[in-house]
């Protein structure tokens, strides 16, 4: 037996996963059922993700039909920052004020695909930077291939920013 290997005997920590899109249509049929496999592996939390109003509506649903077990996060994902409608900030600080909100997000920039001009994503990008901080949230936090303009719009703002990337491409220095 190697001596990196785990005996047996000693059981499996818990674990958390932070990035769950429980609200996408892919698990509109087995839903439950991937939540009970998660727990049956030893995923006792986990934290689905908002990435639009409706998503953030969904995600806050699930965590209410979860208690304890599941959490949401609110946010506006990068892709979606040129569809938002007007009243779309006030709308989300309302569902981020949700006690099953853990975080804001998923927010940030993504100039990879560009599916939002960069000028929307940065919009939406700072006003939930300013949520986030309003509300004193985490973030959870989009980075792809912006060359580090993500960390200068961070740079912008003035307070105890929190949160985890969960896509990050940039290099070693930005980390």
């Amino acid at each position: 037996m190697s001596t990196l290997a785990r005996p047996a005997t000693v059981p499996r920590e818990p674990l958390v996963d932070i990035g769950v899109n429980l609200t996408a249509e892919a698990f509109a049929e087995d839903r439950d059922a991937v939540i009970a496999r998660a727990r049956e592996q030893g995923v006792l939390r986990q934290l689905v993700t908002g990435t639009d109003l409706a998503h953030s509506e969904a995600a806050i649903a699930l965590a209410r039909a979860h208690p304890g077990e599941l959490f949401a996060t609110a946010g506006v994902h990068p892709h979606d920052a040129a569809r938002v409608p007007p009243d779309w900030l006030t709308r989300l600080e309302a569902l981020a004020r949700a006690p099953e909100v853990r975080a804001l997000g998923e927010t940030g920039l993504d100039f990879a695909r560009n599916y939002s001009p960069p000028r929307d994503q940065e919009r939406a990008f700072l006003a939930q930077l300013d949520l986030a901080l309003s509300l004193g949230l985490p973030l959870f936090l989009h980075e792809r291939d912006t060359e580090g303009r993500l960390l200068e719009l961070l740079a912008t703002r003035r307070g105890p920013l929190r949160g985890v990337v969960h896509c990050f491409t940039a290099d070693a220095a930005a980390l």
